[in-house]
């Protein structure tokens, strides 16, 4: 039985390169379905996929994580197109280009984080976000919500007891707990929206696993890792700092409990 692979961001960077690897590694075996904001670049991604891999089943969904209609219209379509999920990769997500703050870096200058602040640049280079029409922070839309309702969206071709469908996000060394806030999730007042928003999936990739996999361990393990050292971030990075009720706050909006 062929496995069903979904990927989302998937037509280019990270996404594509993740599904090439994957056709390489077993192209007649798999059901690849590319989920992506735009149209015409997902396209050109599967038509150059079928180049390497001319025998491929690869399809294409159109959905845009930062918006809450678009997610929910491509879960009803996936779910009409495919009675399981093996492998859901939550890759979709964006990063404001940083711009320098200059009063930072004099702080800084005299701080006991100035040689984290040179290395890294943290508290130095900051971004700007902005609101989606759903009224959320769009990087925190985009990232980590999106995907999130996603999830509890697909849970009826995701769950089924005997059968492991797993999780996979795509995290980043860029996920400092120093950017993220529980009483802020959104950074709607923060300048580290896309290190916020990789922190906050960490987390509830965690939370997820708790939720999951109190009944059957097997049943829909959720991994994040970070493609720039193919480790698993999550145990490293966050076992520290999980919420005494990690679902309290990684339920969705509408008719589930707001963030």
């Amino acid at each position: 039985m062929n496995k069903v692979v979904l990927v989302t961001g998937a037509n280019s960077g990270i996404g594509l390169s993740l599904c090439e690897r994957l056709l390489s590694e077993d192209t007649e075996g798999l059901q690849l379905c590319l989920a992506c904001r735009n149209m015409r670049r997902a396209q050109a991604a599967r038509s150059a996929l079928l180049v390497s891999h001319p025998t491929a089943q690869v399809a294409l969904l159109q959905m845009d994580t930062s918006s809450i209609t678009s997610v929910l219209n491509a879960a009803q379509e996936i779910k009409l197109r495919y009675n399981r999920l093996d492998y859901l990769y939550l890759n979709a997500g964006i990063m404001p280009n940083p711009q320098f703050d200059v009063k930072a870096f004099f702080r800084g200058l005299f701080s006991s984080k100035i040689i984290t602040m040179f290395a890294t640049g943290e508290g130095i280079l900051t971004q700007k976000d902005c609101v989606t029409p759903d009224g959320l922070q769009e990087v925190f839309a985009t990232n980590l919500f999106g995907h999130f309702l996603l999830i509890r969206e697909l849970e009826p071709i995701l769950c089924h007891a005997g059968r492991t469908s797993q999780l996979i996000w795509t995290s980043s060394s860029n996920a400092h707990r120093s950017a993220f806030n529980l009483e802020d999730i959104q950074h709607g007042r923060g300048t580290q929206p896309y290190s916020s928003s990789k922190y906050a999936s960490d987390l509830l990739s965690l939370a997820l696993n708790t939720h999951y996999n109190k009944q059957d361990p097997a049943l829909l393990p959720s991994i994040p890792l970070d493609p720039a050292h193919a480790h698993f971030l999550a145990y490293q990075n966050v076992h520290q700092y999980v919420h005494p009720d990690p679902l309290q706050w990684s339920r969705s909006p509408g008719r589930y409990n707001s963030f």
